[in-house]
């Protein structure tokens, strides 16, 4: 049983994976994000991560079982916070993108939840947190950092070259 829940818990996350690369990497890209959903979505992140660290480090205790219980409940509730602005700012293909992300989410933690009360040694355990540790970071680097940096940089050299009585832009 553990080893077909293993082999689930490594297909959902591949297939969130899949798709969380395509709503990255093709619509948050073209679109851009507001700072809300740049610092919004390093949280969700971040909560999901917790979660998912409790049966990585751990071995389970009715304790810990509700603590992970509570992480992953505050997970699948928090990720849908964004809803708000992509019902105006995302294309209907977008929205759709995040519908299967949210699909996902609850059944992912789940599987880790069972995987981990049958099997606390199973190595699957240990195998999404540093993920989604990198994937955090790589989405505070990207959109916290450069792609500020690079927009700031941006819009000043606009504002000094377009000030009125300057003949350097037209």
């Amino acid at each position: 049983m553990t080893a077909f829940l293993g082999f689930l818990f490594i297909a959902l996350t591949a297939l969130q994976g899949l798709i969380m690369a395509v709503d990255e990497f093709i619509f948050h890209r073209r679109r851009g994000l507001p700072p809300f959903e740049r610092w919004g979505h390093v949280v969700d992140t971040s909560v999901f991560l917790l979660a998912l660290v409790v049966p990585a480090l751990w071995a389970p205790s009715p304790t810990l079982l509700v603590v992970y219980g509570g992480l992953a409940l505050v997970s699948c509730v928090l990720i849908t916070k964004d809803e708000w602005i992509h019902a105006t700012a995302c294309t209907g293909a977008e929205q759709w993108c995040h519908a299967m992300l949210f699909v996902l989410h609850g059944p992912i933690l789940l599987v880790a939840g069972l995987v981990w009360y049958l099997d606390p040694s199973h190595p699957v355990l240990k195998m999404l947190p540093p993920v989604v540790f990198m994937w955090g970071l790589y989405q505070h680097l990207y959109w916290n950092v450069y792609h500020d940096r690079k927009h700031f940089t941006a819009s000043r050299e606009q504002s000094i070259l377009r000030r009125p009585g300057r003949t350097l832009v037209q």
